[in-house]
């Protein structure tokens, strides 16, 4: 059976979206809103989709679509959210799910209600390379794991109006980019932190530019990651163990590559070369839960998706960094 897609928010990310579901047979671009018609029949065009809705409301309503994309700017994924989950759709929605885990556990409660699946659409855990480090820290290959560190960002030169810089579209860096690493650190640690401390520079910014976060765990474990729309940086992650580490180079969220050292030496290198770009896998899971019934992934649970909204609360309590009342709310 055919699972048939449709879109909210035709830009630059459901764009990777629709050129990854090419390469799945399951499953096809049936239907696109947008509240930017020319905008909107672009992206039908270019990737065959068979009906352009010029309303969310009317995606949503489309008796033919099975499962919802939402690509828009996170800082309105919750009430688009909401609109499709209570219609009864199968939902896949781009990370981070919300602004705040008020809103996320208010969207898990509504597809519990409504029995739809609710993934969190964090490509990376869904990667085999990811498997892979985990495979390797569990199997005891670097020892016991002590620390995780991070860096990911870029050197932002777009205007003052853009939603990076836009505290009322929830901009800065953390939501944007440092999200990889509080999730992906969940996802190798399998636990949640239970402390945080954090500085943001330059202080007194409408949005975070450079944040700098540690992250202390119960099992004894500690991972430090920088986020940043101020500065070129490595994108790197490295994961230390007692007896060794493993190294995931540049864009490491991409999960291109990781190598398995010990005692300094690379006893183990792996590369991965993605069917599509990498969103294939999320994909994929996601209609696979909906042929099983199932309604999250066990690489990404309710459960984590929660937790990872709960520590960068923490995070922005930490920092003071507040976002407009407005999309704050339930």
């Amino acid at each position: 059976m055919t699972c048939r897609w449709g879109v909210i928010g035709p830009g630059n990310i459901a764009q990777t979206f629709a050129d990854a579901l090419k390469v799945l047979p399951q499953g096809e671009l049936y239907a696109v809103a947008s509240r930017n018609t020319e905008r909107g029949q672009a992206f039908a065009d270019k990737n065959g989709a068979s009906v352009l809705h010029s309303s969310y409301q009317a995606l949503v309503d489309d008796p033919m679509v099975d499962v919802v994309y939402i690509a828009t700017p996170h800082s309105h994924h919750y009430p688009v959210a909401r609109q499709v989950l209570a219609a009864g759709k199968h939902l896949l929605l781009e990370k981070p799910l919300t602004v705040n885990a008020s809103q996320t556990c208010e969207l898990v409660a509504l597809s519990e209600q409504h029995k739809c699946v609710f993934q969190e659409a964090l490509w990376s855990r869904f990667m085999p390379c990811f498997a892979t480090v985990k495979a390797w820290i569990q199997q005891g290959r670097i020892g016991q794991l002590k620390y995780i560190t991070s860096q990911i960002g870029f050197k932002f030169s777009g205007d003052a109006t853009h939603r990076l810089l836009n505290p009322a579209l929830a901009g800065g860096s953390l939501l944007d980019l440092g999200v990889y690493s509080v999730s992906i650190s969940q996802y190798l640690l399998e636990e949640n932190p239970v402390q945080v401390s954090a500085i943001t520079t330059p202080a007194g910014a409408p949005v975070d530019h450079n944040t700098f976060v540690t992250m202390q765990y119960a099992s004894g474990a500690v991972s430090q990651f920088v986020s940043t729309i101020n500065a070129q940086c490595s994108n790197v992650m490295t994961i230390h163990g007692s007896k060794g580490f493993i190294h995931i180079p540049g864009r490491f969220w991409e999960g291109l590559g990781c190598s398995l050292f010990v005692d300094d030496e690379c006893i183990e290198a792996q590369s991965f070369t993605h069917r599509a770009n990498g969103f294939e896998y999320q994909i994929e899971a996601t209609m696979q839960l909906i042929a099983e019934q199932e309604s999250s992934d066990k690489r990404m649970s309710h459960t984590d998706s929660v937790g990872v909204m709960d520590t960068l609360d923490s995070i922005r309590n930490t920092l003071g960094l507040k976002y407009d009342n407005d999309i704050e709310t339930l």
